[in-house]
């Protein structure tokens, strides 16, 4: 277990914060963006079905502070979440996940518990599972992606600021997937329309203007533009968020690529290595099955081919070209 390590801070921006605690919106932003993607529901490929509860994984939500929420049905939504981003158990998660309230942001702590267990506070209260959803999402990704890793209390992360796009990504895209989720097979009657409360947030929230980026401005260029800023400050929501919405159809495409996250942060110089270089090592920390998924990332950040092919051994490259099947190899 690490020592001397301080808790994660996330610097949510206020507005955002407040935003997410009213009533959804139904307002004419997020209708128009439902209706120019109405065929957006064919991007999610099947996912086999997972249950995470039965693979071992073990949520104990504890304390006070949930409002009109029973600890009970949170941890069944929390537990849904967790369906939906995890094709295995990991062996770091044989220790349980300990979830509490907080009247802050919420946070997945470095500090482990007593027992080794993971803690994590969230800031959703009451009925709004949508804010369940989308907080958990975040925070359970920052656990796969071993963000306690090399990691001491002096440490600066210059490349955290992806770790944090990477769970932003993973908000948005457990709110679609697991609106669908519900909407086909609701959970429990005592709470009808939760799917559909879901998909209306995530469409909100991939509609929001800041969230696009600007059409004169290639991503490669927008990232050298503003890598120093994201650097010096991974919290920068509105920047983070703008490769959030370009990396989710990623993801999309293969639900089953979320697994790659726990290759990644595992190299002694991640937290201060170029961007490149970090994911360079996620690349080679990475099986074969999803290295083609790693290289897509890098594809798709700087859109040159010759990058993500420049990573691959001869054997990988072989792989990646033809396209073949890595049960092949």
């Amino acid at each position: 277990m690490k020592t001397n390590k301080m808790p994660e801070r996330r610097k949510g921006t206020p507005r955002a914060w407040v935003m997410r605690q009213i009533r959804l919106p139904l307002i004419m932003a997020s209708v128009c963006w439902s209706m120019a993607h109405a065929d957006n529901g064919q991007e999610l490929s099947d996912k086999p079905s997972v249950n995470s509860r039965k693979m071992g994984l073990n949520i104990k939500v504890e304390g006070g502070g949930w409002g009109s929420a029973q600890p009970e049905a949170i941890e069944s939504v929390l537990y849904s979440v967790a369906d939906e981003l995890m094709a295995r158990l990991p062996n770091k998660l044989t220790a349980p996940i300990v979830v509490t309230h907080t009247n802050k942001n919420p946070v997945a702590l470095y500090d482990r518990g007593s027992s080794g267990e993971y803690r994590v506070n969230l800031h959703a209260t009451g009925q709004n599972w949508h804010l369940y959803v989308y907080e958990f999402a975040h925070e359970l990704c920052h656990i796969l992606s071993n963000y306690e890793e090399n990691v001491g209390a002096d440490t600066t992360k210059y490349n955290q600021w992806f770790e944090e796009t990477l769970c932003e990504t993973a908000s948005l895209f457990t709110l679609k997937s697991l609106a669908e989720t519900w909407e086909k097979s609701p959970t429990s009657p005592e709470m009808p329309g939760r799917g559909r409360n879901l998909r209306r947030f995530f469409e909100h929230l991939i509609g929001e203007g800041h969230r696009q980026l600007p059409s004169y401005s290639p991503l490669a260029s927008w990232l050298e533009d503003h890598k120093d800023e994201l650097r010096k400050n991974p919290y920068m929501r509105d920047k983070n968020e703008v490769v959030a919405n370009l990396l989710l159809p990623l993801f999309q495409s293969n639900p089953q690529n979320w697994d790659a996250l726990t290759y990644l942060n595992l190299d002694p110089e991640d937290a201060r290595s170029s961007l490149q270089d970090y994911l360079r090592h996620w690349y080679q920390n990475a099986p074969l099955e999803h290295k083609h998924f790693v290289a897509s990332v890098l594809s798709l950040l700087w859109a040159d081919d010759s990058i993500a092919a420049s990573l691959a051994t001869t054997r990988d490259s072989a792989v990646l070209t033809a396209g073949l099947p890595v049960t092949k190899f």
